[in-house]
């Protein structure tokens, strides 16, 4: 059987498959009971709040769109987790999916500041100059699912896989970077 191109591109490199324990160790806080979350404010977003509260008892605690931060009173930023957005400050904890870097070979000195920041492509190492062909194709709620399925205990009926192709334009992005079919 011939193997797709992105098969062939991950087997080329080392190191590019996403370890769900590492993940796991890396960032403890995403398997975490009872935190408070802000979620972007789109379907990719909800789905996120969505998913963490119900398997995690995560509190949806507020709403940022990258401007403006809506939060409940009382709270800091520092306290919660923001779902479907990184954010750029190494105190804060994000979970996200977007190509960050341009050039690994030109990292910012300030590129720390999204050390409490879980994103597919910055695991592995990806930038825009070299590696936007392996960009990752799907939204924010199917990385939370791949690494936390097992302590969720998450069991995806078939009535769920549609809506979740469509999540954040996944069906288009796939339809748009037929090369890593």
């Amino acid at each position: 059987m011939r193997q797709s191109k992105i098969q062939e591109l991950l087997l080329s490199r080392h190191g590019d498959r996403i370890d769900p324990i590492g993940v796991l160790e890396q960032y403890p806080w995403l398997a975490q009971r009872n935190l408070d979350c802000v979620l972007s404010p789109d379907n990719g977003g909800l789905l996120c709040g969505l998913f963490m509260s119900h398997y995690f008892g995560w509190n949806v605690k507020g709403f940022y769109d990258g401007k403006v931060l809506g939060l409940e009173e009382g709270l800091r930023a520092e306290e919660c987790i923001f779902l479907d957005m990184e954010v750029f400050r190494n105190p804060i904890r994000s979970v996200g999916q977007h190509m960050l870097l341009y050039n690994r070979n030109q990292i910012p000195a300030n590129w720390n500041h999204f050390s409490n920041c879980l994103s597919p492509n910055n695991l592995r190492n990806y930038d825009g100059t070299h590696d936007f062909r392996l960009n990752y194709p799907f939204g924010t709620i199917h990385i939370l699912i791949g690494i936390l399925w097992l302590a969720a205990k998450l069991v995806v009926p078939q009535s769920a896989i549609t809506p979740l192709l469509f999540t954040d334009g996944t069906w288009m992005n796939l339809l748009g970077y037929t090369e890593i079919l």
